[in-house]
């Protein structure tokens, strides 16, 4: 292959290179985002409770997670924040301990397809992260 050859291909392969790195489309979000869900009602006591009270940060230790609380918020996250159409039911387990680092999963539909989403707790006040569905 002649010099002018060789040069030729390695100019069309830099150019080729740089029109890659110029697209017009995109970056999609990574499939790790998380959102953190600040604290609200979706704390309670393990105790027995009379009228469904919710415990608030500076409450006794043996809280757990309310899980019909928890589903909807997964849901408005998965829905607003990951704007994912088609979110059906969202069902996470129930006496999920406020532990600060602890994971657990909950299941969702997305476009009639069963998902898993990590939810991550980030604190002894209620806040988790909800991961990505995957």
């Amino acid at each position: 292959m002649s010099r002018r050859a060789v040069a030729t291909v390695g100019l069309c392969c830099a150019a080729f290179a740089v029109l890659a790195g110029c697209s017009d489309t995109p970056v999609p979000a990574p499939a790790t985002k998380t959102v953190t869900v600040p604290p609200s009602t979706s704390v309670s006591s393990s105790a027995p409770a009379t009228g469904g009270t919710s415990v608030g940060p500076s409450s006794a230790p043996g809280r757990v997670f309310d899980p019909r609380t928890m589903q909807a918020d997964v849901k408005k996250v998965l829905t607003e924040t990951y704007q994912l159409q088609g979110v059906g039911d969202v069902i996470c387990p129930s006496n999920q301990k406020v532990t600060d680092g602890s994971t657990f999963s909950c299941t969702v539909q997305v476009g009639g397809e069963g998902k898993t989403v990590t939810i991550t707790v980030t604190g002894e006040d209620g806040r988790y992260e909800v991961g990505a569905p995957a």
